[in-house]
């Protein structure tokens, strides 16, 4: 129940309180919108001729992304003396080659077309190499 005051005083409380649940929501507000901001994270190891991401076995796995979602990706090149790279060519998304125990990351949007689509190594793109499943936001 609120409680209207009228008067100076009144308004001066009411003001107040309303300058002070303005601040209170000012703090919570970077909790509500940040996250959203944020991209999903794909950490990408080459290692042994292949792909594996974020700490799996399975070599070149399938990447299951969201359609319109803002991915970073990062590529973990952990063979000394190879130079690899990730690219999606029907995104034009890259990274630079890297050399052995560099890392690079990019941020891209996923496009809202739903389906598969290639990411390989481009000098080694017969063993490096596997898809991405783009999948509608639920």
């Amino acid at each position: 129940m609120m409680t209207v005051t009228r008067g100076a005083r009144g308004q001066m409380v009411v003001a107040m309180l309303l300058g002070l649940a303005g601040l209170a929501m000012a703090g919570f507000m970077p909790l509500l919108t940040d996250a959203s901001l944020e991209p999903r994270e794909i950490v990408v190891v080459a290692s042994d001729m292949a792909f594996y991401v974020d700490g799996n076995a399975e070599a070149n796995p399938r990447i299951r992304m969201e359609a319109g979602e803002t991915v970073r990706l990062v590529l973990w090149n952990k063979q000394p003396g190879v130079v690899h790279e990730f690219v999606v060519g029907a995104w034009q998304v890259a990274t630079p080659r890297l050399r052995g125990r560099e890392r690079d990351s990019l941020v891209f949007q996923v496009p809202e077309a739903i389906g598969h689509y290639v990411y390989e190594c481009s000098p080694h793109s017969a063993m490096m190499r596997g898809s991405i499943e783009v999948v509608d936001v639920q």
